[in-house]
């Protein structure tokens, strides 16, 4: 049986940094609700606050291992001033939207060769996405893909906000098995992080392939690190085994 191919979206296919635009309109954004709750802060101090809110973020995923939404996101930032809005928030729900818009506004660019590696292993393997989610949602994530013409590669789409877990916790690899109809060991996981793309897949039971397109990862558990998408492309996925 011909493997089934799970993928990394953020420094595997699509560049993981954060555009300035995209950021300033994020934050006024949030300025706004802050705003329209009462809450406006100094410059420093909302400096100070957004960034604390990015680390907060960065500590669920890395730590908790946590699949989290932009409102858990703004309502800790809220939380900081000591501000509690029902679920229903307006003011939370518009800043939400913001950040989704935002992504779609000024896009990351998808990482040169990624097209051309994605239409060759389209017509020959099952394909998924398999992504922990930032800030941004999974919708905001797959309107990318359709703005790309890559969307219907994919016959499932894997994301951390919606499992309520990240990589490298099984829900997610297990979640994307189901969704293949596959066998864990019938599944090879790509992306560009040791510790959650490797070290997640081979821990549920996938093979690896690290793809260091992006920034060289070190030493790696993978059965193949590609420095190229010409390189992943050439590798044959139909005989290797991961043992």
């Amino acid at each position: 049986m011909r493997p089934a191919l799970s993928l990394d979206y953020w420094d595997t296919l699509f560049d993981g940094g954060t555009l300035p635009e995209r950021l300033e309109r994020r934050q006024e954004a949030l300025r706004r609700m802050l705003r329209n709750l009462g809450c406006d802060l100094p410059d420093h101090e909302f400096s100070v606050l957004y960034r604390a809110s990015a680390a907060e973020a960065d500590r669920w995923w890395r730590e908790e291992h946590r699949g989290y939404t932009a409102d858990e996101r703004i309502r800790w930032m809220l939380g900081q001033l000591n501000v509690t809005r029902p679920s229903d928030c307006e003011h939370v729900a518009a800043a939400v939207r913001a950040v989704d818009e935002t992504l779609i506004q000024f896009p990351p660019p998808l990482l040169d060769g990624a097209r051309e590696m994605l239409d060759s292993l389209a017509p020959r393997f099952p394909l998924a996405i398999l992504s922990d989610t930032g800030f941004a949602s999974s919708a905001a994530q797959d309107a990318l893909l359709a703005r790309e013409g890559l969307h219907e590669h994919f016959s499932a789409r894997i994301y951390s906000m919606n499992v309520g877990h990240a990589k490298p916790r099984r829900e997610m690899f297990e979640a994307c098995a189901a969704a293949l109809g596959r066998a864990p060991e019938t599944i090879i996981h790509i992306g560009d992080n040791e510790r959650t793309d490797v070290r997640g897949a081979l821990d549920a039971g996938f093979r690896a392939i690290r793809l260091d397109v992006v920034r060289d990862g070190g030493p790696s558990a993978a059965e193949l690190v590609a420095r190229s998408f010409e390189e992943l492309r050439d590798y044959p996925l139909e005989e290797s085994d991961a043992g």
